[in-house]
């Protein structure tokens, strides 16, 4: 049987301390002698990371010149997938903790 992995979000606005808190989860995992792979939403992967850099060059707030709202939704669930397929089913599949900084619950509040 193989270890069973787990896939941990932290959610919360800016400055609510998931960048402080999602080292310190990890290096209490990895001294259980756990596999631990970081992940962020939107990135983690060459087309999230440059999903990414697109939004936030393109600023928030209407009439920017970024993409229209449902663009920029579809970029975020891009990014979520291609996220999920290439870094975090695979970790968990080999028996990995995987700590993503957002994920499912930021869409709701963003």
């Amino acid at each position: 049987m193989s270890p069973r992995g787990c896939f941990i979000t932290v959610e919360g606005g800016e400055g609510a301390g998931k960048s402080t808190h999602l080292p310190r989860l990890a290096r209490l995992l990895e001294a259980e002698g756990l596999e631990v792979v970081r992940a962020r939403e939107p990135g983690g992967t060459p087309l999230g990371e440059g999903l990414r850099g697109l939004l936030l060059a393109a600023g928030p707030g209407e009439g920017s010149a970024g993409p229209s709202p449902d663009a920029e939704l579809l970029m975020l669930f891009a990014a979520r997938a291609e996220l999920l397929e290439r870094v975090v089913w695979p970790a968990v599949s080999r028996g990995a903790w995987v700590l993503c900084d957002r994920h499912v619950d930021a869409t709701y509040a963003y």
